[in-house]
Protein backbone atom coordinates (compact mmCIF):
# COMPACT_ATOMS: atom_id res chain seq x y z
CA UNK A 1 0.00 0.00 0.00
CA UNK A 2 1.63 2.93 -1.31
CA UNK A 3 -1.22 5.31 -1.00
CA UNK A 4 -0.33 8.63 0.38
CA UNK A 5 -1.59 8.98 3.83
CA UNK A 6 -2.18 11.90 6.04
CA UNK A 7 1.53 12.53 6.68
CA UNK A 8 2.05 13.11 2.93
CA UNK A 9 -0.83 15.58 2.65
CA UNK A 10 0.97 18.38 4.44
CA UNK A 11 3.97 17.88 2.18
CA UNK A 12 1.84 18.27 -0.92
CA UNK A 13 0.18 21.32 0.59
CA UNK A 14 3.61 22.68 1.37
CA UNK A 15 4.70 22.02 -2.19
CA UNK A 16 1.61 23.73 -3.55
CA UNK A 17 2.17 26.63 -1.18
CA UNK A 18 5.82 26.77 -2.12
CA UNK A 19 5.00 26.77 -5.83
CA UNK A 20 2.41 29.51 -5.27
CA UNK A 21 4.87 31.63 -3.30
CA UNK A 22 7.45 30.99 -5.99
CA UNK A 23 4.96 32.04 -8.71
CA UNK A 24 4.09 35.19 -6.73
CA UNK A 25 7.78 35.98 -6.30
CA UNK A 26 8.40 35.50 -10.02
CA UNK A 27 5.44 37.73 -10.95
CA UNK A 28 6.63 40.38 -8.52
CA UNK A 29 10.13 40.16 -10.00
CA UNK A 30 8.62 40.61 -13.47
CA UNK A 31 6.58 43.58 -12.21
CA UNK A 32 9.69 45.13 -10.69
CA UNK A 33 11.54 44.67 -13.99
CA UNK A 34 8.64 46.23 -15.90
CA UNK A 35 8.54 49.16 -13.45
CA UNK A 36 12.30 49.60 -13.83
CA UNK A 37 11.93 49.67 -17.62
CA UNK A 38 9.06 52.18 -17.33
CA UNK A 39 11.17 54.39 -15.09
CA UNK A 40 14.06 54.19 -17.54
CA UNK A 41 11.76 55.17 -20.42
CA UNK A 42 10.29 57.99 -18.33
CA UNK A 43 13.76 59.31 -17.48
CA UNK A 44 14.64 59.22 -21.19
CA UNK A 45 11.44 61.17 -21.95
CA UNK A 46 12.31 63.74 -19.31
CA UNK A 47 15.85 64.11 -20.70
CA UNK A 48 14.43 64.48 -24.21
CA UNK A 49 11.93 67.11 -23.07
CA UNK A 50 14.71 68.97 -21.30
CA UNK A 51 16.82 69.02 -24.48
CA UNK A 52 13.83 70.25 -26.49
CA UNK A 53 13.08 72.97 -23.92
CA UNK A 54 16.72 74.14 -23.89
CA UNK A 55 16.79 74.32 -27.70
CA UNK A 56 13.52 76.26 -27.63
CA UNK A 57 14.90 78.73 -25.09
CA UNK A 58 18.05 79.19 -27.17
CA UNK A 59 15.96 79.78 -30.30
CA UNK A 60 13.81 82.36 -28.50
CA UNK A 61 16.93 84.10 -27.20
CA UNK A 62 18.40 84.28 -30.72
CA UNK A 63 15.06 85.53 -32.06
CA UNK A 64 14.85 88.32 -29.48
CA UNK A 65 18.47 89.35 -29.96
CA UNK A 66 18.08 89.38 -33.75
CA UNK A 67 14.78 91.24 -33.43
CA UNK A 68 16.42 93.96 -31.33
CA UNK A 69 19.31 94.22 -33.78
CA UNK A 70 16.90 94.57 -36.70
CA UNK A 71 14.86 97.17 -34.85
CA UNK A 72 17.98 99.16 -33.98
CA UNK A 73 19.13 99.02 -37.62
CA UNK A 74 15.70 100.24 -38.66
CA UNK A 75 15.91 103.16 -36.23
CA UNK A 76 19.38 104.08 -37.46
CA UNK A 77 18.15 104.06 -41.07
CA UNK A 78 15.18 106.20 -40.08
CA UNK A 79 17.40 108.76 -38.34
CA UNK A 80 19.78 108.85 -41.32
CA UNK A 81 16.81 109.41 -43.66
CA UNK A 82 15.42 112.23 -41.50
CA UNK A 83 18.86 113.85 -41.20
CA UNK A 84 19.47 113.70 -44.96
CA UNK A 85 16.00 115.07 -45.69
CA UNK A 86 16.51 118.01 -43.33
CA UNK A 87 19.98 118.57 -44.81
CA UNK A 88 18.57 118.64 -48.36
CA UNK A 89 15.80 121.04 -47.38
CA UNK A 90 18.30 123.34 -45.68
CA UNK A 91 20.62 123.19 -48.71
CA UNK A 92 17.67 123.97 -51.01
CA UNK A 93 16.67 126.95 -48.90
CA UNK A 94 20.24 128.29 -48.69
CA UNK A 95 20.69 128.00 -52.47
CA UNK A 96 17.35 129.70 -53.08
CA UNK A 97 18.14 132.53 -50.64
CA UNK A 98 21.56 133.09 -52.26
CA UNK A 99 19.99 133.25 -55.74
CA UNK A 100 17.17 135.56 -54.66
CA UNK A 101 14.38 133.00 -54.61
CA UNK A 102 12.63 133.99 -51.40
CA UNK A 103 9.27 133.95 -53.13
CA UNK A 104 9.88 130.38 -54.25
CA UNK A 105 10.65 129.33 -50.67
CA UNK A 106 7.46 130.98 -49.40
CA UNK A 107 5.37 129.26 -52.10
CA UNK A 108 6.99 125.89 -51.32
CA UNK A 109 6.20 126.37 -47.61
CA UNK A 110 2.57 127.24 -48.46
CA UNK A 111 2.21 124.09 -50.56
CA UNK A 112 3.92 121.93 -47.94
CA UNK A 113 1.71 123.37 -45.18
CA UNK A 114 -1.43 122.73 -47.25
CA UNK A 115 -0.33 119.17 -48.03
CA UNK A 116 0.57 118.48 -44.39
CA UNK A 117 -2.76 119.87 -43.17
CA UNK A 118 -4.68 117.77 -45.70
CA UNK A 119 -2.74 114.61 -44.85
CA UNK A 120 -3.17 115.16 -41.10
CA UNK A 121 -6.89 115.87 -41.43
CA UNK A 122 -7.47 112.96 -43.82
CA UNK A 123 -5.61 110.55 -41.55
CA UNK A 124 -7.64 111.51 -38.50
CA UNK A 125 -10.93 111.62 -40.42
CA UNK A 126 -10.30 108.06 -41.67
CA UNK A 127 -9.27 106.93 -38.21
CA UNK A 128 -12.44 108.38 -36.64
CA UNK A 129 -14.59 106.80 -39.36
CA UNK A 130 -12.94 103.41 -38.72
CA UNK A 131 -13.42 103.75 -34.94
CA UNK A 132 -17.09 104.68 -35.37
CA UNK A 133 -17.74 101.70 -37.70
CA UNK A 134 -16.14 99.30 -35.19
CA UNK A 135 -18.30 100.62 -32.33
CA UNK A 136 -21.61 100.30 -34.18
Amino acid sequence: MNEPGPPDAPKSNQEVLFSMVQAIAESQAKEVEIKRQELEIRSQEIASNERIAMKSIEAQERFHINGREQYNKHLIHRYIYVFLTVLLICAFMIIMVMNGGRDVIIEVFKMALAAATGAFGGYHAGKNKKDNSEEG
